[in-house]
């Protein structure tokens, strides 16, 4: 005869592992989480990052000095990343990857492409582009007052291309136009100095050509104009 029977036995440790910290990293115009086909390297440290079942970039403790992370993003249409060891929380550190130029927006996403140059020039004279200006939209709520958009891209080195995304909170509230219009300006800055000066108003449907718009930029540059206004329809 068997009888079944309850035996309580002590747990036994087998290892211990200690976090020295983490990283999110997240596509910022979907805010989903990347971990594929990104480097991440620690500068200092000699261990490599483990990326575990919830997509997080997680270095265990080690004797180093980090000097700073470094992002890669390889065939991903993002833009590099480096961020000093000062600036990362003592957990885990979130990091919005920024999408560069050739980024492919899904319908319902508000943004602005374009290309930043020193001067228009005569074909077949090339424009000298401007590498690595900060460019971000501000956008107008319904109480009159400009809001800054949370992302801030970089004009490429190679041709000054850029792309600028607005992402709206479910409680931030545009305002629009009678024709369902909402207001936007975009605000570039190089070296880190922008100037306070008169915005221009541009207002463009679906069917401006991109040539178009540019144009109207370059001629807003030359008389010494950078902040832009655009008026685009809103997504239904």
């Amino acid at each position: 005869m068997t009888r079944t029977f309850e035996v309580k036995l002590p747990l036994e440790e087998g290892y211990r592992r200690f976090t020295l910290f983490a990283l999110e990293l997240l596509d910022a115009v979907t805010l989903s989480r990347v971990s594929n086909g990104v480097k991440v390297v620690a500068d200092g440290l000699k261990g490599k990052p483990t990326v575990n079942a919830s997509r997080l970039f997680v270095w265990l403790q080690e004797e180093g000095n980090l000097r700073k992370i470094s992002i890669e993003p390889g065939q991903l249409p993002y833009e590099s990343v480096e961020l000093a060891a000062a600036d990362l929380n003592s957990s885990l550190t979130t990091i919005e990857l920024q999408p560069r130029a050739d980024y492919a927006f899904a319908a319902g996403i508000t943004g602005l492409r374009g290309t930043l140059i020193e001067e228009r020039v005569v074909a077949p004279q090339t424009p000298v582009p401007v590498p690595n200006a900060e460019v971000h939209l501000r956008w107008l709520d319904d109480s009159g007052i400009w809001h800054d958009a949370p992302t801030t891209s970089h004009t490429d080195k190679k041709r000054g291309d850029f792309v600028s995304i607005l992402r709206l909170n479910p409680t931030e509230v545009p305002d629009l136009d009678p024709s369902g219009k909402v207001t936007v300006r975009l605000h570039a800055r190089r070296d880190g100095i922008s100037a306070k000066e008169p915005v221009l108003v541009i207002s463009a449907d679906a069917a401006a050509t991109h040539q178009s718009v540019i144009r109207v930029m370059e001629a807003a540059r030359l008389a010494g104009l950078s902040q832009i206004t655009f008026t685009t329809q809103s997504s239904k």
